[in-house]
């Protein structure tokens, strides 16, 4: 499989708890980075989203280099500072919840600080890495003269525009795209899309034509939910459509660790003559422990199962014991139910999800039969969640998935950076094809234009003459919709709008504005004019087309009689392409059939503050 003219392709999946990356060459498989700073000889393929700050404020470690910082009291004369969580604020939809977990960022400003500080570490170790891996450590300049894409990914949580270009400028500013003439970085798939595109490319599972499948990837801050349908099962170029618009929640293995510390911290309030004994945020720290981590990950394996669990306390002597804290030779006990209410809250709030994916089958009036549910991620992975969800599927099971199979995901920690790597190479092959052929618009996008006057349509419209023919009126502000929402989007077939600019006789004007809109109504409700409710403009896009010359211009003349006087004007046509991605949306210009390109950006786009807050859902 060739990459036309790409050296390098790099996936990056910041995930709230745990970040990874992966990269390949037009000759190597993927590889997935596991030399990171502080991991020593465990050979970590994921590294901790987290990052201590001096009092100061400068960098004082980031990644697994935060294990053995002095961070985990504030107030301590230290004066250091960890962040974490910082990536569920990136969004500022979710920054009420701020207030509820230590060592968030406190302000909006905070988060995207914080973000670009580590994603500069990342980035700085990425570029190492893979220089040195490629030969390219020695040479001056390093990579910064081959051509190097960055591919991101997204929660499907995050549905406003302002998310995603706050986040497009965190990556930039990290480093990331910027090094080289051709080094670029774009936000690609959601990670319920990268999950599912993994699934098809490298699953076990032998998919027929038309099978239905519904990805759940549930990671640290999110969980992700993707409906698909196997269009082609071309081993070389599988391809799936998407059946409903993807879904996501904020549940995940971050909440499983927040319900540990809280039920440590009632036990230890009890008994402050002990608390205080204790190093300071003991309970944080022993939800961080490599112990904890260990139960995390196998609580649910037959052979790990047991009806008691105990957890090493660090720093605690083997030889103490406390019954009523529940202390066994310097370990904590805790129940087997204990343990299990842990994870049973996030499981109802998983399966809610899974149950309202499948009910899109009968609200769309379809009878059909979702064979398997593909689960990854960190709290996918888990054992114990995967046995309770075929469980209630059994006990159950819910029309549209009667005979449904759970099967984990292969490497479910990875996916998302594989699924991003899979759907890139496929797409840059010989045939072109993305692996996800469709997908479903999750809000409906328009144009503003003008509209010939219509008294009947366009009753109490802003109405204005035409500048060249006689007795012609437009109507303004009218809205074209050019994809609606629950719409089946082509992912190769960009969305085409024509304009036609009217130019009098030596006019130079080359420069014109075009607004987007935006609308959450459903498809059958959707406004007809900037006046209605329910729309909001999105972005304004200007194209330029400086250097078009008036012969490449259509005139229109029509001679003077003694009825009618005449008129000459020149039509300028171009057509404005709308690349409505899984998780952006990008804008081309077209002129003569041809994408414009001259020595100047041809296209710009001005986001709209209240549009760019919109959610998609």
């Amino acid at each position: 499989m060739i990459i036309h003219g790409i050296d390098i392709v790099v996936s990056v999946d910041l995930g709230t708890t745990f970040t990874g990356v992966a990269w390949r060459t037009p000759r190597t498989p993927i590889q997935v980075i596991n030399d990171w700073p502080g991991s020593g000889d465990r050979a970590e393929r994921k590294v901790p989203t987290a990052i201590v700050y001096n009092a100061d404020g400068t960098l004082s470690s980031w990644g697994h280099m935060c294990a053995d910082d002095d961070d985990d009291d504030e107030d301590e004369s230290s004066g250091k500072l960890r962040r974490e969580f910082f990536k569920v604020f990136i969004d500022g939809a979710n920054f009420a919840l701020a207030q509820t977990l230590p060592r968030a960022p406190k302000t909006i400003q905070e988060a995207q600080k914080v973000a670009t500080d580590y994603l500069v570490q990342v980035y700085a170790h990425v570029k190492e890495t893979i220089e040195r891996q490629t030969g390219r450590r020695q040479v001056p300049g390093g990579w910064s003269d081959q051509a190097v894409v960055f591919l991101f990914s997204v929660p499907t949580t995050w549905t406003r525009m302002e998310t995603i270009n706050l986040f497009k400028g965190i990556i930039r500013s990290a480093g990331f795209g910027v090094e080289g003439p051709r080094h670029s970085a774009q936000v690609d798939l959601t990670e319920a899309e990268a999950a599912a595109v993994a699934t098809l490319k490298t699953s076990a599972i032998s998919f027929k034509t038309g099978s239905l499948f519904l990805s759940v990837d549930a990671g640290g801050g999110t969980t992700d939910l993707s409906l698909m349908r196997v269009k082609s099962t071309d081993p070389q170029c599988p391809q799936m459509t998407q059946m409903a618009a993807v879904k996501g929640i904020g549940i995940g293995s971050t909440l499983i660790d927040r319900g540990f510390i809280r039920l440590v911290d009632q036990r230890l309030n009890a008994w402050p003559g002990v608390r205080d004994l204790l190093p300071a945020n003991f309970a944080v720290r022993m939800s961080r422990s490599h112990h904890f981590r260990t139960l995390k990950h196998k609580f649910g394996e037959s052979v790990y199962m047991q009806p008691l669990f105990r957890i090493p306390m660090d720093g605690v002597s083997h030889n103490f014991n406390h019954s009523g804290l529940g202390i066994e030779n310097g370990r904590l006990v805790f129940t087997v139910l204990e343990i299990q209410s842990l994870f049973d809250a996030q499981i109802r709030g998983v399966m809610g999800q899974i149950r309202e994916q499948l009910n899109w089958f009968s609200e769309h009036g379809k009878v059909d039969q979702v064979e398997f549910v593909i689960l990854s991620g960190g709290l996918g992975s888990s054992a114990y969640v995967r046995q309770s969800i075929e469980k209630q599927l059994v006990r159950s099971p819910h029309p549209n998935a009667i005979q449904a199979v759970v099967v984990p995901c292969q490497d479910p920690q990875l996916v998302v950076v594989r699924g991003l790597l899979l759907d890139h190479q496929q797409k840059s092959g010989e045939r072109q094809q993305s692996v996800l052929a469709t997908r479903v618009a999750r809000a409906s996008y328009g144009v503003v234009i003008r509209q010939l006057y219509s008294p009947a349509r366009h009753y109490n419209e802003e109405v204005v003459p035409d500048e060249f023919v006689p007795k012609r009126l437009w109507a303004l502000n009218q809205i074209q919709w050019m994809i609606r929402k629950g719409d089946v989007i082509d992912v190769n077939s960009p969305l085409a709008k024509q304009f036609e600019f009217h130019l009098a006789d030596g006019e130079t004007t080359r420069s014109w504005d075009t607004d987007i809109v935006i609308s959450q109504n459903e498809a059958s409700f959707l406004p007809t004019s900037m006046k209605q409710a329910g729309v909001t403009r999105l972005c304004r896009v200007n194209s330029n087309l400086e250097g078009v010359e008036q012969h490449q211009l259509i005139l229109k003349q029509k001679r003077r009689t003694c009825l009618k006087r005449g008129y000459k004007f020149y039509i300028c046509l171009f057509e404005i392409r709308v690349i409505v991605a899984p998780a952006d949306l990008r804008f081309e210009l077209w002129f003569g059939g041809q994408r414009f390109s001259r020595n100047h950006n041809p296209i710009q786009v001005e986001w709209d503050t209240m549009g760019a807050r919109v959610g998609a859902n």
